[in-house]
């Protein structure tokens, strides 16, 4: 038997499911994969099926009452049935009539019933005083009595059946709400949500429409202002002469308020968020502000050791007090006025266009303009949805221009070969340098005839062919003569003793050798070539 727990227990699934009444055969349960159930009856009828449905299952159509709907439905079915009358030609061959069951008659529940309790069991509970506030506001002064015209005999909305109210009524009133959008278009937010309680969590009318969905709202332009250095400049020219003018003369500023608009601007807070926060919410050790109560719920706010410090001020100036408000009046009380006092500022500074809460834009500007990721930045000021960080996106654009052109450089940079650096001038052995290698050098001559080789020159000569990689034959006439220096170099080469001159001298890498080669350099091989000392190497006389 189909019973209220047992329509309880019936859970959505991916599909429909229907499930029939053991106790009254053609009474059906419907479960839908919203998780809605709907009564009707099931008959066969000429050898066809039919379903009638009974109604959605909820507040106003109990389980029990489609019983007993669907007892009458089908009794009406079984009589036509087995009607004996002959049927027409018109009705031969035709389903039977289902006589529909007698229902109450049709009770008026006015919109301002339900606004009542709308007000009292969604917005005093769910919404924060200042949105509630603009919600009882939109009811009492717009929604309840819009629409009214009494030489049409048309009453106020509130006054009317709440299944009357139709998507044209929540767009004419909007529509002639032309002269305020931002209020037209919070109106429509209010009937669309006090309308889902009704259809949604009420369930009076769960097949009812929202009158208020696909209402064409009035554009709203983005409001973007943010502070540029030297506005920044003249606000802080004038809170400083506001400071210095005697307390009960025009223009004093209080301390106090000063301190509010200086945690506003370092910490991109909220204005109610700095003017209840209280000193146990500051945690010193871990540099962090725990607000319980945001727009977006409770938050960890980490804030700079500058803020840190000012916090530290305040505290002392204000007796060192471990609870109560952190900004408040000499009572103790909450401070006040802080709008006012921005306005007579902002005025001073002819900045009328900035409001107080452009300083926490600003805050996000500055951050973003100093290369804070956009994603860093959602976390500084609290946001849950990435998506209201974006609206911040451009102000970045010169963080990501500067990022675009390292970017490409160093692709061009990676693509491009490096041009290859010309060789360092080659220098010459310095005395000391010669003196280190003289003996080495010195001790490869041999007793001959003829001049003397300048070694020192020969080195020199050696050392400028491998530093350069020229050719022996382009060796400068300042280090003798090409041959000379080659089959010096091919000697050297071959009892070691280069290496032990390069060793010495630290030669660089290019200078430490390569191959000599097999002949000596083009255009010296047919002249005769200078004696080359070498030592003296002693025969035996033929015998």
């Amino acid at each position: 038997m189909i019973t209220a727990a047992f329509v309880r227990e019936c859970k959505p699934r991916a599909m429909k499911y229907e499930v029939t009444c053991d106790a009254l055969p053609g009474f059906i349960l419907r479960v839908l994969p919203s998780g809605k159930k709907v009564a009707l009856i099931r008959y066969r009828f000429d050898g066809k099926d039919h379903r009638v449905k009974i109604g959605l299952l909820g507040p106003a159509l109990s389980i029990d009452e489609a019983r007993r709907r669907a007892a009458v439905m089908l009794a009406d079915v079984a009589a036509d049935a087995n009607d004996d009358e002959p049927a027409s030609p018109r009705a031969a061959g035709k389903a039977a009539r289902v006589k529909q069951v007698e229902r109450a008659p049709f009770q008026i529940v006015t919109l301002r019933e339900l606004a009542e309790r709308f007000v009292r069991t969604y917005v005093d509970v769910y919404l924060k005083p200042g949105t509630a506030e603009r919600y009882r506001h939109q009811l009492e002064t717009i929604i309840l009595p819009g629409l009214t015209d009494k030489e049409k005999n048309i009453p106020p909305l509130g006054d009317r059946d709440y299944r009357t109210i139709k998507r044209s009524d929540v767009s004419e009133l909007h529509g002639q709400m032309k002269d305020r959008p931002g209020a037209a278009n919070n109106m429509v937010m209010v009937v669309s949500s006090l309308y889902a309680r009704i259809i949604d969590d009420w369930e009076l009318a769960p097949d009812m429409r929202n009158p208020a969905h696909g209402c064409r709202l009035f554009p709203m332009p983005k409001r973007e202002r943010f502070l540029s250095p030297e506005e920044r400049q003249r606000l802080h020219a004038v809170i400083q002469a506001g400071l210095k003018i005697p307390a009960g003369r025009r223009g004093h500023l209080k301390i106090q308020s000063v301190w509010a608009l200086d945690l506003l601007a370092l910490t991109g807070r909220r204005r109610d968020e700095i003017l209840t926060l209280t000193w146990p919410m500051v945690d010193w050790q871990h540099s962090l502000l725990n607000i319980p109560d945001t727009k977006t719920g409770e938050l960890k706010v980490p804030v700079s050791a500058r803020v840190l410090a000012l916090l530290k001020h305040i505290h002392d100036q204000t007796g060192n007090p471990r609870t109560g408000y952190v900004l408040r009046t000499a009572k103790g009380t909450r401070l006040t006025g802080l709008n006012a006092t921005w306005y007579n500022i902002r005025k001073a500074a002819d900045l009328t266009d900035v409001r107080l809460h452009d300083l926490r834009h600003s805050f996000a500007s500055d951050a973003l303009m100093s290369g804070v990721p956009l994603a860093t930045v959602g976390k500084l000021l609290g946001h849950k949805q990435a998506r209201t960080t974006e609206r911040y996106a451009h102000l970045a654009n010169d963080v990501v221009r500067q990022g675009l052109e390292q970017a490409t450089e160093r692709i061009v940079e990676a693509a491009t070969p490096v041009p290859a650096l010309p060789p360092a001038p080659f220098v010459p052995m310095s005395d000391a340098q010669w003196k280190a290698i003289a003996a080495i050098v010195e001790s490869t001559r041999g007793p001959c005839g003829g001049p003397r080789t300048d070694l020192r020159r020969t080195v020199d000569g050696i050392r400028w062919v491998l530093h350069t990689s020229a050719k022996w034959s382009e060796i400068p006439a300042e280090y003798g003569r090409a041959t000379t220096a080659w089959r010096w170099y091919e000697r050297w080469c071959s009892d070691g003793t280069w290496q032990q001159i390069a060793a010495t001298l630290a030669l660089p890498a290019a200078e430490v050798g390569r191959a000599p080669g097999r002949r000596p350099p083009r255009g010296e091989s047919r002249r005769r070539a200078a004696p080359i000392d070498v030592p003296a190497v002693e025969t035996s006389a033929p015998m």
